[in-house]
C-alpha cells in the first residue's frame, strides 16, 4: 500500500507583495476567513506538499534551491503546524469546514468576546457589484482632486462657524434630538461601511459580511475587508481603509454647506447640523489608531505590520519575560524597524485601554454605587472577576511559572543584586521620597479690588466698591435723583475706556432735573404731616358729635324694629305659620342691625375720646422720616460728583445697568473651590501655581489669602472657595480669564498620596456598612 503524504488543500487563495524590499505572500483561509503572511522560502515549501512527495525529498529540494540545511524531519514538523492551521487536506480540514468551530475562538476570554461583539447584518455581493457598476466612472484623479477641493471648502465653512458645530452633549442629545442623531448616525455609518466596501469590491476583493458591533461597548458598524489584504499593492489596502472616512469627509462637508444655504432653525436646517457634528465627532474617534478601527487600520497598512496591536502585546510581553523578570525563553525574532513601531505601539495602546476601561468601570461603579450601594459595587467586583476569571488564571499561571524560574534565577549572584537593588528602590519610591501634595481646582481671575458705578434693579445710582484678598468686603452708596418716570438722570463720565486713575480721582458728573422739584415735594409734605399732627390734637366739633348722635339714634330704632320682627317670626314658626326661610332671614336681618348699632356707637365714642398717643407717634414718626428723607435729598443735590475710592484702569460698560468700573489690575484673586475632603489641608499663606488658558506656557505664583469657615453648594456636595491671591503687575491677568490653580499643602509619600486618593472615594460609601 502506497504511503500517503500531506496534501495541501486547493482552495487556499494567494497573493504576492512587496515588505521592506522583500517578497512575501498573503495566505488566505476561505473557511476560517484568516490570512497569514509568510516569506518566499517557508511559501515554496508549502507547495511542495502535493500529497505524492516525500518529507525527503522536499528538503533536498529545499536545500539544492536556498543552500540552508533542512531535513525531513524538520519538514514534518512544519507539515504538523500547517495541520493544525487546517492548511491539509484531510479529517481535520473537514471538521473546519463547520463555521460554528471558528466563533469565539478557542482561546478569547470572556472579557474578549465582550469587548467585541459582532452581528452579521447580510451578505452584500450582489448590491455591492450594482455599485461597483455606478462607482466605476468616478474613479479617476479628475473627480478625486475636485471631491477635495469641496471637502476643503466645506472643512472652511466649518471652521469659519465652528460654535455653532461645538459639542455640547446635554444639547445635542436630548430627548428632542434623539431621533435626529439616530436617522444621521444611521446615514453616516451606512455611507461609510459601503464606501469600503465598495473600494475593495473594486480592486477585486470579496466582501461577504456587513453587520453590526459593539467594540469597547461602544456601537459600530463594519465590514469584512480582510480580502484587502490579498491585495499586491499597499496603495489599493490603503485607499479601501481611506475609503470610509473619505466618504465621512464627503458628507460632512455637503452637511455643513447645505446648513449653510438653508433657514436657520427649519427641520432640514437641523439634520443636516447634527450631521455634521455627528461626522467630525466619529472622525477625530475613528482616526484613532489605539483600537481596531480605521485609524488603526491605516497604521497597519502604513507600517506593513498585518494584526500590528497582537504583535504588538505580543512582543512587548516576551520583551518583559525576558528583560524585566529574567525568564529563559526564546525571544520573539521581527526586524530591526519593526521593533520600536510594536514596543511603542503595546505602550501607548496598553495605557489607552487601561484608561478607557478605567474611565468606564468607574462610570458604571458610580452608577451602581448610587443606586444600589455597597452591593451594587460588590456586583460590579463580582462581574469583573467572571469576565476576566481567563486573564487572572493566566496571570496565576504566570506567577507559578515565575516562581519556578527564580529557583535558577536566585543561584546568579548578578541578577539576584539587580533584583534586591530593584525592589528597594521602588519601595524607597513609594513609602520615603517625599512628593509634592496638591489640591487644586478650575479658577477664574477676578480684581482684587473694583469699582463700580451702575443702575441698580430699583432705579438708584449705586456706587458699589468690592474688595477681596484676606478680609473680603463689599459696601454701596445709592445716590436717588430721581423718583418719576418722566425725571432725566445724566450721568456724564470725565474718563476714557482704559485710562488709568488713582484715588480720589473724578470718574463721572452726576445732573438731574428733578432735585430741586423732589425737595420742594418734601417740603410739602411735610407741612401737610404737620397740619394733620395739629388738628388731631384739637378737640371735635359740635356739629360733628350731633351728626354721629343722630346715626347713633337711627341705627338703634332700626335695631329695635327688626328685633320685634325676629321675635315675631319665631313666634310664628313654632306654631308652624312661617318657614325656616322666613325664619333665617328675619334672624340674618337682626343680626346685621345689631353690628351696624355697634359699629355707630363706636364711631361717637371715638369722636368724643381725646387723640389716642399711639396716633400722635405714628404722626410723630411721618415727621422725622419726611424730614430724614428732606436731608437726604438735600445731600443728593450736593453730590454731583463720583471719585473713585481706589486706583486702577478704567473700563467703560454698555448694557446690564452698568455704567463704568476701575479694577486695580496689580493684584488678582481666584476662588478655588476645595472639597470637604481637602479643606482641612488648606491654610492662609500655602503658596500657589496658576496656569491660565490665556497664557499656557507661563505658570503664575500666589498664595492662599483667606479660607472661608463655611461651605457652598447642595446638601449632598459642597465646596468651600479658598481665595488666592496673585501678582499682577505686568498686568497681564485680565478678569475673566479661566484656569487651573493647584495649592501646595505639604509632602507626602507616594504610598500615602494614592491611599488618601483611594479613600477619597470609598471611605465614606464604606461607613455605611458600619
Amino acid at each position: 500500500m502506497a504511503t500517503e503524504f500531506p496534501k495541501l488543500r486547493q482552495d487556499l487563495e494567494y497573493s504576492q507583495t512587496e515588505v521592506d524590499g522583500q517578497l512575501v505572500y498573503n495566505i488566505k483561509d476561505p473557511i476560517t476567513k484568516s490570512y497569514f503572511r509568510v516569506r518566499e522560502p517557508e511559501y515554496w515549501l508549502i507547495q511542495q506538499l502535493d500529497g505524492e512527495t516525500s518529507f525527503e525529498t522536499v528538503a533536498e529540494r529545499f536545500s539544492d534551491k536556498y543552500n540552508m540545511n533542512l531535513d525531513a524531519e524538520q519538514v514534518g514538523q512544519f507539515a504538523q503546524a500547517l495541520e493544525k492551521l487546517y492548511f491539509l487536506e484531510g479529517a481535520r480540514a473537514e471538521h473546519a469546514t463547520s463555521r460554528s468551530s471558528y466563533l469565539g475562538g478557542d482561546g478569547d476570554s470572556l472579557f474578549s468576546r465582550l469587548l467585541l461583539i459582532k452581528i452579521k447584518a447580510f451578505n452584500p455581493e450582489r448590491f455591492l457589484n450594482w455599485l461597483v457598476r455606478l462607482y466605476r466612472p468616478f474613479h479617476t484623479r479628475f473627480w478625486f482632486v475636485l471631491s477635495a477641493l469641496f471637502i476643503l471648502l466645506g472643512v472652511a465653512v466649518l471652521f469659519a462657524n465652528i460654535e455653532t458645530f461645538s459639542v455640547n452633549l446635554f444639547e445635542v442629545f436630548n430627548l428632542g434630538s434623539v431621533v435626529t442623531i439616530v436617522l444621521g448616525l444611521f446615514i453616516i455609518v451606512s455611507l461609510h461601511e459601503f464606501a469600503h466596501a465598495v473600494v475593495c469590491r473594486y480592486y477585486g476583493g470579496q466582501v461577504q459580511e456587513i453587520g453590526f458591533l459593539l467594540l469597547f461597548f461602544q456601537p459600530c458598524f463594519y465590514s469584512d475587508l480582510s480580502d484587502a489584504w490579498l491585495f499586491p499593492k499597499k496603495s489599493q489596502r490603503l485607499a479601501v481603509t481611506f475609503a470610509g472616512p473619505y466618504m465621512q469627509l464627503l458628507l460632512l462637508a455637503a452637511a455643513v454647506l447645505l446648513w449653510r444655504v438653508t433657514v436657520p432653525g427649519e427641520p432640514f436646517n437641523e439634520l443636516v447640523r447634527i450631521i455634521a457634528i455627528v461626522c467630525w465627532v466619529t472622525i477625530l474617534f475613528n482616526f484613532l489608531p489605539l483600537i481596531k478601527l480605521d485609524g488603526y487600520y491605516l497604521l497597519s497598512d502604513l507600517v506593513d505590520i498585518a494584526n500590528l496591536r497582537s504583535k504588538s502585546f505580543e512582543y512587548l510581553g516576551n520583551l518583559f519575560k525576558r528583560r524585566v523578570l529574567g525568564w529563559p525563553i526564546e525571544p520573539i525574532e521581527v526586524p530591526k524597524r519593526q521593533r520600536r513601531i510594536l514596543t511603542w505601539y503595546a505602550i501607548i495602546a496598553g495605557l489607552y485601554t487601561v484608561f478607557l476601561l478605567g474611565y468606564l468601570l468607574t462610570l458604571a461603579g458610580r452608577f451602581l454605587l448610587a443606586k444600589a450601594g455597597v452591593l451594587g459595587l460588590l456586583a460590579l467586583v463580582a462581574a469583573l472577576l467572571v469576565t476576566l476569571r481567563t486573564y487572572l488564571v493566566r496571570v496565576a499561571k504566570g506567577t507559578v511559572q515565575h516562581i519556578k524560574y527564580m529557583k535558577s534565577l536566585l543561584q546568579k549572584p548578578v541578577r539576584l543584586t539587580v533584583y534586591v537593588l530593584i525592589i528597594v528602590v521602588v519601595l524607597i519610591l513609594v513609602l520615603a521620597v517625599p512628593f509634592d501634595h496638591r489640591v487644586s481646582g478650575e479658577v477664574i481671575v477676578r480684581p482684587e479690588a473694583r469699582f463700580s458705578v451702575l443702575f441698580n434693579d430699583f432705579g438708584l445710582l449705586e456706587s458699589k466698591l468690592e474688595t477681596g484678598g484676606s478680609e473680603p468686603r463689599n459696601a454701596s452708596t445709592y445716590l436717588q435723583m430721581t423718583s418719576t418716570d418722566m425725571a432725566r438722570l445724566e450721568v456724564l463720565p470725565v474718563v476714557r475706556d482704559g485710562q488709568t486713575v488713582t484715588k480720589g480721582d473724578t470718574l463721572a458728573i452726576v445732573l438731574s432735573n428733578q432735585v430741586s422739584s423732589e425737595i420742594r415735594a418734601a417740603q410739602s409734605e411735610l407741612r401737610r404731616l404737620e397740619q394733620q399732627l395739629a388738628l388731631l390734637k384739637s378737640p371735635p366739633k359740635r356739629e360733628a358729635v350731633d351728626r354721629a348722635q343722630a346715626e347713633v339714634n337711627a341705627a338703634k330704632a332700626r335695631h329695635d324694629r327688626l328685633k320685634r320682627e325676629w321675635e315675631r317670626v319665631q313666634q310664628m314658626h313654632a306654631k308652624e305659620l312661617a318657614t325656616q326661610e322666613e325664619l333665617e332671614s328675619a334672624e340674618a336681618a337682626y343680626e346685621v342691625a345689631v353690628a351696624e348699632l355697634e359699629n355707630r356707637r363706636s364711631e361717637l365714642d371715638l369722636l368724643k375720646a381725646p387723640p389716642k398717643p399711639e396716633e400722635e407717634a405714628v404722626l410723630l414718626a411721618g415727621i422725622e422720616t419726611q424730614r430724614a428723607q428732606l436731608d437726604f435729598l438735600t445731600s443728593q443735590l450736593d453730590a454731583q460728583v463720583i471719585l473713585s475710592p481706589i486706583g486702577g484702569v478704567v473700563s467703560i460698560q454698555s448694557g446690564d445697568g452698568e455704567l463704568l468700573h476701575v479694577m486695580n489690575r496689580n493684584k488678582v484673586e481666584l476662588k478655588v473651590p476645595i472639597s470637604d475632603f481637602d479643606i482641612n489641608l488648606v491654610e492662609v499663606g500655602q503658596p500657589v501655581k496658576v496656569k491660565v488658558r490665556s497664557f499656557a506656557d507661563r505658570t503664575f505664583d500666589g498664595e492662599v489669602v483667606h479660607v472661608p469657615q463655611g461651605a457652598s453648594g447642595s446638601t449632598t456636595s459642597s465646596e468651600f472657595i479658598v481665595t488666592v491671591s496673585v501678582d499682577n503687575t505686568e498686568g497681564v491677568l485680565l478678569g475673566g480669564m479661566t484656569g487651573y490653580a493647584k495649592i501646595h499643602v505639604g509632602e507626602a509619600s507616594l504610598a500615602r498620596l494614592l491611599l488618601r486618593k483611594l479613600t477619597s472615594n470609598l471611605r465614606v460609601e464604606f461607613w455605611s456598612l458600619w
